[in-house]
């Protein structure tokens, strides 16, 4: 479990406060740790379910994020803006 002691414990301090990049950087590390399959399977479980938690986060953030965000129109000549739209 040495391999995942570091990334465990980082990521149930502070997950709350991560920022995106910071919570995708740990989601690759993680990510990389389980595609070298060397892990025990109970490793491996542990840390599937805390990339589950950074890759909800992460989703979290860019929707956050979404709901943000104005689109500049043009409407009568005249630039405006609107709340961004996921159809358009």
């Amino acid at each position: 479990m040495a391999n995942t002691d570091n990334i465990e414990k980082s990521c149930e301090d502070n997950i709350g406060e991560l920022t995106f990049e910071e919570a995708l950087e740990e989601l690759e590390t993680i990510v990389e740790h389980l595609e070298r399959g060397q892990l025990t399977l109970d490793d491996s479980i542990g840390t599937f379910e805390k990339g589950m938690r950074l890759a909800l986060l992460c989703n979290q953030k860019i929707e956050a994020s979404e709901k943000k965000i104005e689109m500049l129109i043009e409407k009568n000549g005249k630039l405006t803006t609107e709340p961004f739209s996921e159809t358009e």
